[in-house]
């Protein structure tokens, strides 16, 4: 007998550039989905029929609650309070049809960022009372963390130091890990920088206080903040695999 498994992730700023439509797996490129295309290979390398079926849906902030094969434009578009109350209606009709139609999920995960939950408001009217139910909390390395044990059934095994990555911003070469960044952001946090924490519409969460981006990018590369906007702070964050959340 097959364990039925739903999965909800909320989508990713950081997505492939390739051009036209991709399945929505392959699109979003942020730390979850990277766990999660890495555990779909070692299912399809097995060349055997696994006792676990795994359906998985995005959370996305354009499309609302779509197939992790839906095909998937590039797009610009961030997670509000706003925004996911406009999607709440579409997206709970969606989840209470998943959730009450023919496929009985014996297990459901839910891992999404802080703005998401409001497009999802009500969804526990729709679990019935045999299902187990897990429900990600904390950052996102956290929540990464919990995701790898429910797929796997096994905590993640200690990993080294993240990898730096390397790009270019305004003719500044940028090559850190994201231990790297947070440990800068987290010194600007000791050192009490106003600027550090002087947040406008966009925020990095680190140890539950808030980053501003604009800071943030100056310290990684040397530039004053009137040199570049915040957008293309933000671009380059989720280029270096640090998540931006709107306040």
């Amino acid at each position: 007998m097959n364990h039925e498994r739903l999965l909800i992730l909320s989508c990713s700023q950081r997505k492939s550039h390739k051009e036209g439509l991709l399945p929505a797996i392959e699109r979003y490129d942020g730390p979850l989905f990277r766990v999660l295309r890495r555990y779909w290979k070692t299912q399809d390398t097995r060349n055997q029929k696994t006792e676990s079926k795994l359906d998985t849906y995005v959370l996305s902030a354009e499309f609302g609650l779509i197939s992790a094969e839906y095909p998937t434009p590039y797009y610009d578009c961030c997670m509000t309070r706003h925004r996911a109350q406009i999607l709440h209606p579409v997206v709970v009709d969606k989840l209470k049809n998943l959730l009450t139609g023919g496929c009985r999920f014996q297990e459901l995960f839910i891992c999404l960022g802080q703005a998401y939950w409001p497009a999802l408001e009500g969804w526990e009217a729709f679990v019935h009372r045999d299902m187990a139910v897990h429900v990600a909390w904390g950052a996102i390395g956290m929540r990464q963390s919990q995701l790898y044990k429910w797929l796997y059934g096994t905590p993640p095994p200690a990993s080294a130091p993240s990898k730096p990555e390397k790009t270019s911003f305004h003719g500044v070469t940028v090559e850190l890990s994201s231990q790297q960044i947070f440990e800068i952001a987290r010194q600007g946090l000791r050192e009490s920088s106003r600027m550090a924490t002087f947040c406008h519409m966009w925020y990095i969460p680190v140890d539950g206080q808030r980053v501003a981006p604009k800071w943030l990018v100056s310290q990684l590369t040397g530039l004053p903040v009137s040199t570049f906007r915040t957008d293309d702070a933000r671009r380059l964050l989720a280029q270096l695999g640090i998540e931006v959340r709107r306040a």
